[in-house]
């Protein structure tokens, strides 16, 4: 079976059905198969939270649950939920630390190696979504879960009460954009094209013969071939505007060539830093940037670290030399993803070579990145296509 131009694996496991939502993605008959397969997966011993002599008050079950690695935490939660004797005054707490983790994954990041009844969860988010005052975690969980399966019309009490209760919240106004979209793909010549600079910020010799001119107009290539809807659709387009190398750079005072080589730093002091630069070799303002350094810390350190983000509608990526050609783990559409907004995903139970979404991370604890090949999800485009309309806007490419 395919989805799109992804091949999918149906799940050979008999206590499975496919979803009629998400194609290709196995899910559970009945609850009570549902947790058999999340602890014969994850090897959790559920029965050790959901016996008698497991916590009464909710705050002492959530306690336990944070305790685990947090591959095991969702099938706790789960357990937990639709375990009987859970009080009902006690299930919104449960359900709050339950959807803290859920918005970080859905059937459509990953093949089903890990299974769950995304049914069931919608059902259980609804039931408990306070529309007067929704909980922000209940109100993303539930309306990804909407948004990815295309329930229209499910979805838009929920993200009509999660803007109204947040109504600068950058989700809540993407996916009201996607509600009320008339529902049919975009016009692909009409899509946004934005600019890219590359700057060659690091000395390392070696990185700067491979961050040539032309090797950068080849990423920008990869990117208009690797930034894509699930089903293969192109979301934007992107081209090259201007190219500095390092040795351009010399007479530059800009504080952002310390970042050129295996300076850690963090994400606010870079932006400052950008935000501040104006030596138009360094960065242009009417561009998406790109800085090709050398994240290592130290000789011999195989960090590849790269990095990007949205900075208030004013991108930048910072790319190490070793990903460029697209070598590792889709890096260019990863970061190109921050870009846009997105944040890092999880897919419980993949491995390195497994087939994942291009957000998924290691870093969230579900399991690896995998391989990053899988496009984006309807709710993933909403966000991205929410940035990218004030993206252009705040670079100038249209008024």
């Amino acid at each position: 079976m395919r989805h799109g131009p992804f091949e999918v694996v149906r799940d050979k496991n008999p206590y499975f059905q496919l979803s009629p939502k998400f194609p290709g993605v196995a899910m559970s008959t009945c609850a009570k198969t549902r947790r058999i397969v999340w602890q014969s997966l994850l090897f959790l011993p559920l029965g050790l939270l959901l016996t008698k002599s497991a916590p009464a008050d909710p705050a002492s079950l959530i306690a336990r649950i944070e305790r685990l690695p947090r591959a095991q935490r969702l099938p706790a939660y789960d357990a937990a939920l639709a375990d009987p004797g859970l009080a009902p005054a006690d299930r919104p707490a449960v359900l709050k630390a339950f959807a803290r983790h859920a918005q970080q994954v859905s059937p459509l990041y990953g093949k089903a190696k890990a299974a769950w009844d995304e049914r069931s969860w919608a059902a259980a988010l609804e039931a408990g979504l306070d529309s007067a005052r929704p909980d922000v975690d209940v109100a993303i969980a539930l309306a990804q879960i909407l948004v990815d399966a295309n329930e229209r019309r499910r979805a838009i009490p929920v993200v009509s009460a999660f803007k109204s209760a947040f109504p600068s919240h950058h989700y809540a106004l993407a996916w009201s954009e996607w509600c009320n979209a008339p529902g049919r793909a975009e016009d692909a010549s009409r899509l946004p094209t934005f600019p890219l600079h590359f700057c060659v910020l690091t000395r390392n010799p070696e990185a700067q013969r491979v961050a040539t001119r032309a090797q950068c107009q080849k990423e920008c290539e990869i990117l208009n071939s690797t930034f894509r809807a699930l089903d293969g659709a192109p979301l934007v387009r992107f081209e090259l505007k201007g190219y500095t190398p390092f040795v351009a750079l010399r007479n530059s005072s800009s504080e952002l060539l310390r970042y050129g080589d295996g300076t850690r730093f963090d994400s606010d002091s870079v932006a400052k830093v950008f935000n501040a630069c104006r030596d138009p070799l360094v960065r242009d303002p009417g561009a998406i940037n790109i800085y090709v350094f050398d994240s290592f810390e130290r000789q011999g350190d195989a960090d590849v670290t790269s990095h990007g983000k949205r900075n208030s509608n004013r991108p930048y990526v910072f790319l190490d030399w070793q990903r460029l050609d697209n070598r590792t783990q889709n890096a260019e559409a990863h970061e190109m993803g921050h870009a846009f907004g997105l944040e890092h995903v999880g897919v419980p139970g993949a491995g390195l070579q497994d087939s994942t979404n291009i957000m998924t991370s290691a870093g969230e604890g579900f399991g690896s990145g995998g391989r990053r090949d899988l496009g984006f999800s309807p709710a993933q485009i909403a966000i991205i296509r929410y940035h990218a309309g004030r993206t252009a806007t705040r670079l100038g490419l249209r008024k």
